[in-house]
């Protein structure tokens, strides 16, 4: 059975961000093109093998083990793999430069 990837309202809240932010600095279709890249990347290699990339270190440390890092090109796709229902579950795109728990924080502030 194949893995499916499904993107939750927060991931795509955390898209428009990145979009809006690097905007400010470049071509907002040069920063969409980027951004679709990474998703295409992301799928390929997560439903291939939803385990290889590492659990995220910050999360464990404040007792969340189920979510998994793929990091390219200056972001982090953070997302949880199901292998009993073989679905990954996209939740998160934040730069390697933002500090996640601190965007988490922000995001829960923002949106709740």
């Amino acid at each position: 059975m194949s893995n499916t990837v499904f993107y939750t309202k927060t991931f795509n809240n955390t898209v428009d961000e990145r979009i809006n932010h690097l905007s400010q600095w470049n071509d907002k279709n040069s920063v969409i093109d980027k951004i679709l890249t990474l998703i295409g990347k992301f799928e390929d290699n997560v439903t291939a093998n939803p385990t290889m990339y590492a659990i995220s270190p910050e999360l464990l440390d404040i007792g969340h083990s189920g979510v998994r890092v793929f990091k390219h090109d200056g972001f982090k796709v953070l997302y949880k793999y199901d292998d009993v229902d073989n679905t990954i579950h996209a939740l998160l795109l934040i730069s390697d430069k933002q500090d996640l728990v601190k965007s988490l924080i922000e995001h829960c502030l923002i949106y709740r």
